[in-house]
């Protein structure tokens, strides 16, 4: 496992989040015993102090104190008395409160002046709790009795609490190391399985897919992926079609050409009308040549979103007859009638208008190219919604509805075998969908076989027709 993976610095950012709470945790309950324990001892041995105290009647009474040997093994404290010139008059305190030594000040000082004392002292490396109570009799301070206990039990108490604090903390880190590792392992599993997917994809698998089990964002990032690879593969295929169509396109004219022009170069002709014939097959596919490459780079600009736009308020109408009128010539020869119903009122769009007359002449001209001889081509506007509808209707044999999604890609035909003789590149309804949507426009396709198709364009009748969306 490599130190610098997700899992191990997942796993890391765990197992520190969990010390930062578990150490001040362990802290907070070892103060918390630590001060149960002493505060415990300290309020018995101070309890202890002030009932004996007041059992006292003459402290000069020496014989008296007897029954303090017998409490000092009931209770497992020690106790000193002293007069109140602080003279230890009895002890069981051992070498450090010797009878007949004077009382340290830190305990004869408040217990002269009629006050409880309560303080820690180590004798004999042993530590002890001393608690220190007055003797009053009729009133006055008459000496101290001071109760002796010894901490060892308590400290004994609070190590053992410490011992298996520790323990549990380490069986709990252990356990959270554990949990932490297959927790960190499940969750960096899907991402390295990613980061698998992209690597495959990156050296050219597509088909890899990831399998989605959550509905979260890693789920969610993983269809994101499978939808990416999906994308690539589709744009593999459209590419490796792309240039498959662009030199078959591409090789048919330049044939035609190069074979006819050497045919002229080298004289194998029997007459002028057969010369005419070939340099007119030349100059045909020169032409078809040139709005190939032309409509690629058009298409080219298009796409990469570099084509200029001068959007202005233009009248409908004489964009739509422009565009008409340019195409009756070639309606013409097939004896089409173009019949444009104009609308009532004259609308104006604020759009480019060169644009706009060549998405209509594409669609016009394709229209054309595919409608039988002596048929109609018809054209009318309609407003709905503050929007702009225009609507182009032939009466060709229609186009199947399992083609309809794919007119607008590059090079696809309805008709594989009349491509070719239509004269079409191929690029024209590629050409008008990107137009329309550069025109912040819409473009649909309704079709019926035997009955003809129609393309419904729309625009929106604000001052944003044809600028950036």
């Amino acid at each position: 496992m490599k130190w610098n993976s997700i899992t191990v610095k997942l796993g890391g950012s765990i197992i520190v989040l969990f010390l930062v709470v578990l150490l001040p945790l362990m802290y907070t309950i070892d103060q918390l015993f630590t001060s149960f324990y002493t505060n415990q001892q300290q309020k018995q041995t101070e309890y202890f102090a002030g009932q004996y105290s007041a059992m006292i009647t003459d402290v000069e009474d020496v014989n008296s104190y007897h029954m303090f040997d017998m409490l000092s093994d009931l209770i497992n404290a020690d106790f000193l008395i002293f007069n109140k010139e602080g003279v230890i008059l009895r002890s069981t305190a051992g070498a450090s409160f010797q009878e007949g030594s004077r009382v340290m000040t830190e305990l004869f000082a408040p217990i002269a002046q009629n006050r409880s004392v309560g303080l820690e002292y180590t004798s004999s490396a042993q530590p002890l709790f001393l608690a220190g109570k007055p003797i009053v009799i009729d009133g006055e301070v008459n000496g101290g009795l001071v109760v002796a206990s010894n901490m060892d039990g308590v400290q004994q108490s609070i190590k053992e609490v410490r011992k298996w604090l520790f323990v549990s903390a380490v069986g709990a880190l252990l356990i959270a190391v554990g949990f932490t590792y297959f927790i960190s392992r499940r969750l960096a599993s899907p991402l390295l399985q990613m980061e698998k997917a992209a690597r495959d994809m990156a050296r050219g698998k597509l088909s890899t897919v990831l399998p989605v089990t959550t509905r979260d964002e890693v789920g969610t990032l993983a269809v994101a992926i499978n939808d990416l690879g999906r994308e690539l593969k589709q744009y593999r295929t459209s590419r490796s079609e792309f240039f498959a169509n662009i030199s078959h396109e591409l090789r048919t004219p330049i044939s035609y050409i190069k074979g006819y022009s050497e045919v002229l170069r080298k004289g194998m002709i029997e007459n002028e009308a057969e010369k005419q014939q070939y340099a007119a097959i030349i100059e045909d596919e020169s032409k078809r040549l040139t709005a190939l490459i032309n409509d690629l780079f058009e298409l080219a600009k298009m796409e990469e979103g570099k084509l200029d736009l001068h959007p202005e308020w233009v009248e409908v109408d004489d964009v739509l007859k422009s565009a008409i009128a340019k195409a009756r010539l070639k309606a013409s020869e097939k004896k089409i009638d173009v019949i444009f119903d104009t609308s009532s009122e004259l609308l104006k769009l604020h759009i480019d208008p060169i644009r706009l007359e060549q998405a209509v002449l594409n669609i016009v001209e394709n229209a054309i190219r595919y409608s039988e001889v002596e048929t109609n081509i018809h054209i009318y506007t309609r407003t709905k919604k503050s929007r702009f509808i225009l609507f182009v209707k032939d009466e060709g044999m229609g186009i199947q509805e399992e083609d309809i999604p794919f007119i607008f890609e590059r090079f696809y035909r309805v008709e594989k075998s009349r491509s070719r003789a239509s004269g079409g590149t191929g690029l024209g309804l590629a050409i008008v969908k990107n137009l329309v949507e550069r025109l912040n426009g819409d473009i649909q396709v309704e079709s019926e076989i035997g009955k003809g198709t129609e393309f419904i364009l729309s625009f929106p009748l604000e001052r944003n027709a044809g600028e950036e969306k």
